[in-house]
């Protein structure tokens, strides 16, 4: 009498499959979150240097000084005519970034020759990364350092 031999994969063969598999996932879900972080920043920072244009030139053309102020709290910046007035311009970040001003004068503004007025540093904290805004002395624009 011939006995047939079962085919097919044991248990332990499809446990090691399955690991195999949830650790490439993992790897991937990782770099994916790093990704989303970073073109969350670089989104929101195109918009921020779109402003500051904006307002750099609302200041040479016009006679008006328009700030940029920081709400932390409320998670939006605005473009107002002052600290008192509402933004005529509002602009949200996320609620898990923490914004803070460490050299950078408060609220930002331009001279009317297109330089910032109180140069500085400020830094921006997500939930996986550190980013550091820098204008320098001088210079109506600013640049950001990554720091992990």
């Amino acid at each position: 009498m011939l006995i047939e031999k079962e085919t097919g994969f044991s248990l332990i063969e499809l446990l090691i499959v399955l690991v195999a598999v949830n650790f490439i996932l993992l790897i991937s879900y990782h770099q994916y979150i790093h990704k989303n972080n970073d073109h969350d920043f670089r989104i929101w920072y195109q918009q921020f240097e779109l402003d500051l244009i904006l307002l750099q030139k609302q200041t040479m053309t016009t006679s008006t000084h328009e700030i940029i102020y920081f709400r932390p709290t409320s998670h939006y910046y605005g473009i107002q005519k002052n600290t008192l007035t509402a933004p005529t311009i509002k602009r949200e970040f996320p609620s898990d970034w923490i914004i803070s001003m460490n050299t950078l004068s408060h609220p930002i503004s331009f001279t009317h020759s297109g330089t910032i007025r109180h140069p500085g540093t400020m830094k921006i904290e997500t939930d996986k990364n550190r980013y550091f805004i820098y204008f320098p002395f001088g210079k109506g624009r600013g640049y950001y350092v990554k720091n992990e």
